[in-house]
């Protein structure tokens, strides 16, 4: 008995001193939000543009300047949209506190380019034809779209993104999409305005 005793304390000793330590795995639910919130984008790009290929800002953001988490900006959405469920408005406000940056393996239904804002400025900073640039290199792009996270209610049935797309100089929106799924299939239920140029 002594000596099965003695044999698992040195067992339990030896994988507590490896070096390699516990393998973490990611857990099913956030692979699951990380699909999810990939279904999403793939599901606006594919039913608001339908487009060949798409560049998408590498760094997310909440309205045209950046990462606006301003109380200004969600209430308006709030007013102009029902039905959102609390746990939807606390998971976007608490995924998008700061710029992430996304995935390059995002599965999107099509091929895409994310354009870093370093490389956005080379193009756009060299003279006034920066779109004649833009669309040279991304002929099949509708333009430039940002996304940012995407918040979801617990059962993952409801969803709070932005979406901005910039095709020229004078030529773009803004908008917060509320989205319900049903049957497995993503659709929009509400959508709301913040920016149009």
């Amino acid at each position: 008995m002594f000596k099965k005793s003695f044999l698992l304390f040195l067992f339990i000793c030896a994988a507590a001193c490896s070096p390699a330590g516990p393998t973490l795995i990611p857990t099913p639910a956030t692979d699951q939000i990380i699909g999810e919130e990939q279904d999403v984008y793939a599901f606006l790009l594919a039913k608001l543009y339908q487009h060949k290929s798409y560049v998408i800002m590498a760094d997310t953001a909440t309205n045209s300047t950046g990462v606006d988490n301003t109380a200004q900006t969600l209430d308006y959405v709030l007013q102009n949209m029902h039905g959102m469920a609390s746990g939807t408005l606390d998971s976007f406000r608490a995924r998008n506190t700061t710029a992430q940056v996304l995935r390059p393996d995002m599965q999107l239904g099509g091929p895409y380019t994310l354009l870093s804002q370093t490389a956005k400025n080379q193009i756009f900073s060299q003279n006034q034809s920066g779109w004649d640039i833009f669309y040279n290199r991304y002929p099949q792009a509708p333009g430039i779209t940002t996304f940012s996270r995407v918040g979801f209610n617990a059962s993952l049935d409801q969803a709070l993104v932005y979406m901005g797309t910039q095709s020229n100089w004078l030529v773009g929106t803004g908008n917060y999409f509320l989205l319900k799924k049903v049957n497995g299939t993503w659709s929009i239920d509400q959508q709301v305005l913040i920016w149009v140029s």
